[in-house]
């Protein structure tokens, strides 16, 4: 499994467990100090990050629906960890420990919005987060010129090319298309038209982003031109 989404919260000032709580200002969260910290302070910090199969590194917290996640509280030191409590919370106490598992297709409210990291003197930190769950586009077969097509003109010729994504929370989807060499930002058009192709082999294909920066690549697509003014010679 890959990390992936990672989301620093609180640091800790500790003598002998954890009676002093500092929260970074990265992020909301409430503290209850003791009256008489003890003197002797080594510094810590926990960061809480999305575990998924198949994802890359992120300041995000986001995972996709369709494969379970799991999210993990990571102290520094590590010998710490054994020291603190961690609750999940969505509203309700959801589940006790350092890890939380989301299982695929989780409902929203099961997947916490809320880490409580508690010591052993009763001192704790509520941090509040949010966990993106965002399903990436995927390329339709509605793809033109096709794999193998051949296509007949001249370079006056100006050939469609069209192809058609989906996503299931987006409904404004950024493509870029790649002719041979070039690259186009296209927007969200899912149709040019393009002249200027010389006899010969090409290729193409399509990339599709979401809102969300997750994103799907057309394979690359061969196809052929025929120059009809040289056929008929």
């Amino acid at each position: 499994m890959d990390f992936g989404r990672r989301h620093r919260i609180p640091y800790f000032l500790k003598a002998r467990l954890l009676p002093l709580v500092t929260v970074s200002f990265l992020v909301g969260g409430c503290l209850d100090i003791p009256d008489t910290p003890e003197p002797k302070n080594t510094a810590s910090s926990v960061t809480v990050y999305a575990v998924q199969t198949g994802s890359q590194d992120s300041t995000n917290l986001r995972i996709h629906p369709e494969s379970p996640a799991t999210l993990k509280a990571v102290v520094d030191p590590k010998d710490l960890e054994s020291e603190l409590d961690f609750a999940w919370y969505n509203n309700i106490l959801l589940e006790k420990g350092a890890t939380f598992k989301i299982p695929a297709f989780a409902e929203e409210d099961s997947i916490p919005n809320r880490l409580v990291i508690k010591d052993s003197e009763g001192n704790t930190a509520s941090i509040d987060f949010k966990i993106t769950v965002n399903s990436p586009p995927t390329f339709t077969e509605d793809i033109s010129p096709a794999q193998g097509d051949t296509l007949y003109g001249t370079t006056r010729t100006s050939f469609a090319f069209s192809w058609k994504a989906e996503d299931r929370e987006d409904n404004s989807l950024d493509y870029i298309l790649e002719l041979d060499t070039a690259h186009y930002y296209v927007g969200a058009l899912e149709k040019i038209q393009q002249s200027g192709l010389h006899p010969g082999t090409h290729l193409f294909r399509v990339i599709v982003k979401d809102s969300e920066g997750d994103s799907d690549t057309l394979p690359i697509v061969k196809f052929y031109v025929v120059d009809t003014l040289e056929t008929k010679k």
